[in-house]
């Protein structure tokens, strides 16, 4: 099979300004993209910092709704430190919880699209 990798992700949000802000902003994610090709169509395209996979940040369409992406997961080499850091931006993350071989929190953005902030003391294998 030629498929290599996920290479974006699109995460349905009502605003596209506010999403970029608590993406770019908060989360720290890159900016890659921000084109406006006409007054409803705009393509907004970030990464965590060094990130293979990136997101899209999308009006909805096809079907989706706002805030209906659940369950992704992002990796930190230290929970603590990304959970202070994230938390002192006004992130609302859980607390954290550890099982699987890993810690856990989990956060969503200002739509409700759900992430999963990761530690993993091994490798976690799906």
């Amino acid at each position: 099979m030629s498929i290599s990798r996920v290479d974006t992700v699109s995460i349905p949000v009502s605003d596209q300004n506010q999403a970029l802000a608590f993406y770019r902003d908060m989360l720290g994610f890159e900016l890659i993209r921000d084109h406006q090709a006409d007054q409803h169509k705009r393509w907004i395209q970030l990464a965590p910092r060094g990130a293979e996979t990136t997101i899209s940040l999308v009006m909805p369409f096809g079907g989706m709704k706002a805030g209906s992406v659940q369950g992704l997961v992002v990796q930190t080499d230290d929970i603590h430190l990304t959970h202070d850091e994230l938390s002192s931006r006004g992130v609302p993350l859980s607390e954290i919880v550890t099982l699987i071989g890993g810690r856990f929190a989990t956060f969503a953005d200002p739509d409700g699209n759900g992430w999963v902030l990761i530690e993993a003391n091994t490798q976690m294998l799906a």
